[in-house]
């Protein structure tokens, strides 16, 4: 593959990668649980093509080093990009998780008959809503 093939390849696959992210973002924030499903597949797949081609790049640096000054900056911008989707993502998630847990923790406490953590006295039964925005 001649290296201008090969960058604008990584780069589809960075902006697609990134595409998927922000879809998973959006739904982690409206807890679209069954669409998380099913996205988790392609992001998986998408992950791991990324994962091998930046170990080939590690492997060969004067790859990037000969292109030329834009594509090298193009890649560079859609790298910083796709990494600040990441964190983003990782942000989400581990709200997300945060979340579940502590309704989990709840519902284990009530159904085993104590207080919830942090509740005083007497459990009393309230009614509950759930907003699907994280």
């Amino acid at each position: 593959m001649e290296p201008l093939e090969r960058v604008s390849a990584l780069i589809a696959l960075m902006r697609e990668l990134k595409a998927v992210l922000e879809r998973e973002n959006a739904l982690l924030r409206s807890m679209g649980i069954e669409e998380l499903r099913a996205l988790q597949e392609e992001k998986l797949a998408l992950a791991d093509a990324y994962e091998i081609e930046i170990r080939n790049l590690r492997r060969s640096p004067e790859f990037v080093g000969g292109l030329e000054p834009e594509i090298r900056e193009l890649l560079a911008e859609t790298t910083r990009e796709l990494q600040s989707t990441m964190r983003t993502n990782v942000t989400a998630l581990a709200a997300a998780r945060l979340v579940v847990e502590r309704i989990a923790r709840h519902l284990a406490e009530v159904l085993a008959g104590r207080p919830p953590s942090g509740a005083g006295g007497t459990a009393e039964v309230v009614p509950l809503a759930l907003d699907r925005q994280v």
